[in-house]
């Protein structure tokens, strides 16, 4: 069930994220499991330049899981089930462990409805969101499909959830994608470096900027 990311720790790897500010820090949460969340019409390989420079930090790959959801044709309150799912199996599998999880673009609303609406609030430590929309963006009237009328502003779904669900966000000024940038922002706000709504994925301050907020 859990998605294998490809190996990418190899040490010509580690040195050349050294030598571009990756923090290196092995031991914090070392033993907590971490779930990635991608967005609109991704899969879990958008995170794959994050997940390596985890690994290359010294952090488990054993405890990196990627969950994968089908954005073109599920719901977000649909998706959030399964998420709900996928993050019990994880947690039965490491001694109920709560887990962190990041999410990127509309993944951080699945994730939103899973904790305000769905319980998983309690068995999550930190949650941390990239570029969600989560007062909705401008740019979803451009597509046609479940998840895309729920992240529309003022949409039933973000009108239900009313702010809750939030803890982290990070949000650039830049996106592109989101729109108007600010409303990326949810509880505890960061403003990251200019970068577009897709380099937050792969971006060397952006990772450091996730693992300041990881506790």
């Amino acid at each position: 069930m859990r998605h294998s990311f490809r190996q990418a720790a190899k040490s010509a790897l580690a040195l050349g994220l050294f030598a571009a500010g990756v923090v290196l820090s092995g031991a914090a949460m070392a033993q907590e499991p971490v779930i990635f969340v991608h967005g609109y019409s991704g899969s879990s390989s958008n995170f794959d330049a994050m997940v390596a420079r985890f690994a290359a930090s010294g952090y488990p790959r054993s405890k990196l899981y990627g969950f994968n959801y089908n954005s073109m044709v599920s719901s977000d309150r649909t998706s959030a089930a399964s998420l709900n799912s996928f993050i019990n199996s994880v947690r039965a599998n490491n001694g109920n462990q709560p887990v962190s999880v990041i999410a990127h673009s509309n993944g951080g609303l699945v994730v939103r409805w899973q904790r305000a609406k769905l319980g998983g609030e309690a068995g999550m430590r930190r949650f941390i969101t990239l570029g969600t929309p989560h007062k909705g963006t401008t740019s979803a009237y451009g597509c046609y499909s479940p998840a895309c009328f729920d992240m529309r502003p003022g949409s039933s779904f973000i009108t239900q959830l009313a702010g809750a669900g939030c803890d982290r966000s990070l949000w650039s000024a830049n996106d592109g994608v989101i729109l108007p940038a600010r409303n990326a922002q949810c509880g505890v706000s960061v403003q990251t470096a200019s970068v577009g709504h897709i380099s937050m994925l792969t971006d060397a301050s952006v990772y450091n900027q996730v693992r300041a907020q990881l506790p």
